[in-house]
């Protein structure tokens, strides 16, 4: 992956279409993540419903995922492009040029 499109740092999955989570969903998740991060790129979640959360946080996939969980998608793009940990302000004078920041694919829903 990471040869096909050296300029991937990021993946982040919106969920605000998942209502809840079985255990092959799960183990779908932990593994799309886990190729990711082999592949040197983050993978990270946005727009978690409260149930889904739930179920995640009942499982053991966060103490295997390293990436970061944001309540909403431009957070996610903002603070991975201006490299800020998330809760931290993004630094004003920073540009947000995707491109820059390896984020030049388009953004895709998936229902």
């Amino acid at each position: 992956m990471r040869s096909a499109h050296p300029a991937l740092r990021h993946v982040i999955l919106m969920c605000p279409a998942m209502n809840l989570i079985d255990a092959s969903a799960l183990e779908s998740l932990e593994a799309i993540a886990d190729r990711l991060r082999a592949a040197g790129v983050g993978f990270h979640l946005s727009e978690v419903k409260g149930p889904v959360m739930d179920a995640l946080k009942r499982s053991d996939f966060f103490e295997h995922f390293k990436g970061q969980v944001f309540l909403s998608q431009f957070e996610a793009v903002r603070v991975l492009a201006s490299g800020t940990e998330a809760g931290a302000p993004a630094t004003a004078s920073l540009p947000l040029s995707p491109a820059r920041h390896g984020l030049t694919q388009p953004v895709r829903r998936v229902s």
